[in-house]
């Protein structure tokens, strides 16, 4: 995969401002690439400075990581797992688990799991295999993306766009998404849902 820099996604921002977060959220939504943490703390420290809304960027960002999570969502839904593993981005064996947990866990999985880093990447996925509700699927996507961007604005907005700043933080939302994994995938790896998948 391609690297892209702190200063790619500024130079995108700085050169398509609501346009540009826009579509640099769907790629997110979809393929959890750039990092959002790094757009959303770019995207504040121009808050800061008046050359971005607040209001405006939690929009754009969150309905383009709507419609990102949708077409992962769709695809699921429609191609199944097969069709996803094929380009090793996730593993199957741990789809397959977390599918079970979502189905056991439902929408409160789903709203939980946007939340957290190691998860949010392919939470649609489980989603779309088990056709969840459509409607209830977009309106939880479309508050928890809301929900993320709030955070990683206020650490650009207070701290500026440092990626000194970033990293700083960073060790701090590492641990509380640490341990919010921690219990997901001590279910994920209980008995019961490994006994689920090898049915």
């Amino acid at each position: 995969m391609l690297q892209f820099t702190f200063m790619d996604t500024e130079t995108i921002i700085v050169s398509f401002s609501y346009l540009g977060i826009f579509g640099l959220m769907i790629s997110n939504g979809f393929i959890s690439f750039p990092s959002s943490q790094v757009l959303y703390i770019i995207a504040g420290y121009f808050v800061f400075k008046g050359d971005l809304s607040l209001a405006a960027v939690i929009a754009v960002g969150t309905l383009g990581n709507t419609i990102g999570n949708i077409i992962l969502y769709e695809a699921a839904r429609s191609k199944g797992l097969a069709y996803l593993t094929k380009f090793q981005i996730f593993r199957e064996k741990e789809i397959k688990k977390v599918e079970v947990v979502f189905q056991k866990k439902g929408a409160w999985f789903l709203a939980v799991g946007k939340l957290v880093p190691a998860l949010k990447v392919f939470i649609p996925i489980p989603a779309g295999l088990a056709k969840m509700n459509r409607g209830l699927y977009i309106a939880i996507v479309f508050i928890t993306s809301a929900i993320w961007s709030t955070p990683f604005l206020a650490i650009g907005y207070y701290f500026g766009k440092s990626s000194k700043v970033f990293g700083r933080y960073a060790i701090v939302m590492t641990l509380v998404a640490f341990v919010v994994m921690a219990v997901f995938y001590k279910f994920m790896n209980s008995e019961e849902v490994v006994a689920e998948i090898e049915k």
